[in-house]
């Protein structure tokens, strides 16, 4: 058995050393573990974004899409539409809080689109996406106009937290009791598209914090 002198055995420490401080230098990329590597093939090949900043602020974030036959694409601010065409929206909030959606007409008429009926709790999870409607889309009846669309965000049920802001956008406005946080799913935390507008709150997230943002779309006949 051959033995390495101590002057040798210096010099291959040293030369193994300078190999590892260079492949430091250069950069050489951590493995990815594997959950991470499954979560970045998806944003790759789903055109995945994160919609919500995390700055522990109460955020909601709005994607609306425009429907033609079996195709759909996101409608841009300030795109003008047409009496006929089909469209819905995406929603989510940062935190779990109270969502309210309201359309007011060309007329000044207000649809309630979120919660959908008095009896429905307005209550959504955090990050869990809300779409609107359900099923299927709304299409645009004449006549002709600005369509402005009022999204809002409320720790607290609105008629607790701002009863002037829920009177403006002709909310049943009777003081509520906290309602219990729906369940959503982990895979439905994870967003699948980026956002046309987001709105965070003010102040930092608490009883009073409320976010709300304001979509208007032109309709031509």
């Amino acid at each position: 058995m051959k033995t390495i002198s101590g002057s040798r055995q210096i010099r291959r420490i040293l030369h193994v050393s300078m190999l590892l401080f260079a492949s430091q230098l250069v950069g050489c990329p951590r493995p990815l573990r594997k959950d991470q590597d499954k979560e970045q093939t998806r944003a790759i090949s789903t055109g995945w974004s994160e919609d919500l900043p995390a700055d522990g602020n109460l955020s909601v974030s709005l994607r609306a899409l425009l429907v033609t036959g079996k195709s759909e694409r996101p409608i841009v601010e300030q795109e003008t539409l047409h009496a006929g065409d089909h469209l819905y929206f995406l929603l989510r909030l940062s935190q779990a809080a109270y969502l309210y959606v309201v359309l007011f007409g060309p007329e000044g008429e207000a649809t309630i689109l979120y919660p959908r009926d008095a009896g429905s709790s307005a209550r959504v999870a955090a990050r869990c996406p809300v779409r609107i409607p359900a099923q299927g889309t709304f299409y645009l009846q004449s006549p002709a106009g600005l369509q402005d669309l009022r999204v809002v965000a409320s720790a607290e049920p609105l008629a607790n937290s701002d009863p002037r802001l829920c009177e403006q956008l002709r909310l049943p406005c009777a003081q509520m009791k906290p309602e219990p946080v729906p369940l959503c799913t982990q895979e439905q935390t994870r967003a699948l598209f980026s956002a046309l507008k987001v709105a965070t709150a003010a102040s930092k997230s608490g009883p009073g914090s409320v976010a709300a943002l304001r979509l208007l779309l032109t309709q031509e006949p």
